[in-house]
């Protein structure tokens, strides 16, 4: 029997799959963990794997998504083999993944641990092009890429055609514009500096800016000491979230919030910011 309901199976495969959602994008666990547990896009494909075999594996109706397809239910394992089958056309590719899709921004869940195991073969591309690009560790860059991902589910347009494609750029810009940073860092030492840089550090040290950012509310205390220790102290975002049992893409966005409102506060030529260190 197959479940072709948009509502997720209220099976432990299903509970599994909602916990995986959360665990396969984290990357402060350490590296025996990993090693124990497996890489995410791993983690993903195994809960897709026992969500197949429960009572009422996942499943779409094959008469009502395009011409090529069986007239059933399809289980969504068949259906991954069907879709990258060189008879399976774009038209009705596109429209299997608007139906997925759909699944994985409403009910989120199995539906989105889906999603992530039928675009692995995508993913496994795209993550070797970012590591041949990134000098990130394999596992860090693989959690960054998902959480991407699950946020270019999100944002994609359903009207667009091509969109396997469309995903895996969306994924990628968001991966190499959260990178960005990295490569020529927000807050360098002034001394540092290349001359490259939109974005100049006041004269004083990069420490008293921070302060003197929470002191006027540009950023929070909290986001002043990840931002030091992330930035200033070279401490990586994947060490320093495994140190406090945090989440890695949590703690990602909420740098990206607070460095973009230091940067904002700094364009503006706030006075009290941009002025000589006290």
């Amino acid at each position: 029997m197959y479940d072709t309901r948009s509502t997720d199976a209220a099976t432990p495969a299903a509970a599994t799959a909602r916990e995986t959602c959360l665990g396969m994008t984290d990357s402060s666990h350490d590296a025996s963990t990993a090693s124990a547990q497996g890489r995410p896009l791993d983690l993903a494909e195994r809960a897709f794997r026992l969500l197949m075999q429960g009572p009422q594996p996942l499943a779409v109706d094959g008469t009502a998504l395009g011409p090529g397809l069986p007239a059933r239910p399809i289980p969504l394992d068949e259906l991954g083999t069907l879709l990258l089958h060189p008879s399976c056309s774009r038209a009705t590719r596109d429209e299997v993944w608007r139906h997925l899709i759909e699944q994985a921004r409403t009910h989120r869940g199995a539906w989105m641990v889906a999603a992530v195991a039928l675009a692995a073969p995508m993913l496994r591309r795209l993550l070797k092009t970012l590591n041949q690009t990134l000098p990130v560790e394999r596992e860090e860059l693989e959690a960054e890429m998902l959480a991407c991902f699950m946020e270019a589910l999100g944002r994609v347009e359903l009207s667009w055609s091509h969109l396997v494609l469309r995903l895996s750029r969306l994924t990628q810009f968001a991966v190499l514009r959260a990178r960005a940073i990295d490569r020529a860092d927000l807050l360098p030492e002034p001394e540092m500096s290349d001359g490259r840089q939109a974005l100049r550090y006041p004269s004083g040290h990069a420490d008293e800016l921070l302060e003197r950012a929470v002191e006027l509310g540009v950023i929070t205390a909290q986001a002043a000491e990840l931002i030091s220790m992330t930035r200033l102290d070279s401490i990586s975002l994947s060490t320093y979230c495994r140190a406090r049992g945090l989440l890695y893409c949590t703690e990602l966005k909420r740098r990206q919030r607070a460095e973009a409102r230091l940067r904002q506060a700094l364009l503006s030529g706030e006075p009290s910011l941009s002025g000589n260190a006290k």
